[in-house]
């Protein structure tokens, strides 16, 4: 009896620590998402490309009246486009300091949780906590590509930075759903999701394949919410700055 309580003690203890790790270690990649967007911000990358397209879709409202509406008509119009940027800098402030950070514990979570119930099904070792605290851990990948992306960003005074395929494409127009698309593709997401898969099969919950498969679902899932969201906007964009 003593022997399986001295036994049991060191389990609940690992199950007890291994929660706060998942937070704690969630917090440190947020924190570090925050600090690097907010060299964005205040380098200005963000703002001025808000800024230019305010402009541009301004410049567009003054050619197009002219000749056709009165001077008093076409400033009312101007003024409405330079109102807007207070909108689209909150929307876009919202995304990389609210949903960037959540995204990594959402992704973390959902990967740990799937693994396990999998493992559950399959009668393999589930181990849910480890799987919690690895999945946190592998997030710092996501936080890696970002922080290359901004000391790019810096290093080349650009603010058009990517380490997706669309630094492929020639210079052109192209639609907006195969552009956000193939962002879906980044360097390091495809890393990020090769990780997990890999540490699912490695922690025995799931042969590689499944693991595979189960990370591939999960990505689909976050690109089709990232585009979705991504067209949603800008087709807002494009119907308030630059109408018609």
């Amino acid at each position: 009896m003593v022997e399986a309580v001295s036994m049991g003690s060191p389990n609940r203890a690992g199950a007890a620590t291994d929660g706060p790790r998942f937070g704690l270690t969630l917090m440190l990649w947020g924190a570090l998402v925050l600090g690097l967007n907010g060299v964005i911000w205040l380098a200005g990358f963000r703002t001025g490309a808000l800024a230019e397209g305010v402009e541009q879709g301004a410049a567009r409202v003054e050619s197009r009246g002219i000749g056709e509406v009165s001077d008093d008509l076409i400033r009312r119009a101007i003024q409405t486009q330079h109102d807007t940027l207070s909108f689209w800098t909150t929307l876009a402030w919202l995304g990389d300091f609210l949903v960037e950070p959540l995204a990594l514990a959402a992704r973390a979570l959902a990967a740990a949780t799937l693994f396990a119930s999998v493992a559950a099904l399959v009668g393999r070792p589930v181990r849910y906590e480890l799987a919690l605290n690895e999945c946190a851990i592998a997030q710092g990948i996501w936080v890696l590509g970002l922080a290359v992306q901004v000391a790019l960003m810096v290093a080349l005074r650009r603010g058009d930075i990517e380490t997706s395929p669309t630094l492929l494409l020639p210079q052109g127009v192209y639609p907006a759903a195969a552009w956000l698309a193939l962002r879906q593709l980044d360097l390091f997401v495809v890393l990020g999701w090769s990780v997990l898969a890999h540490g699912a099969w490695r922690r025995g919950q799931v042969n590689l394949t499944a693991a595979g498969m189960i990370c591939i679902v999960l990505w689909l899932v976050e690109a089709v919410i990232r585009v979705a969201f991504g067209l949603a906007i800008g087709a807002g964009a494009r119907l308030v700055i630059a109408p018609g």
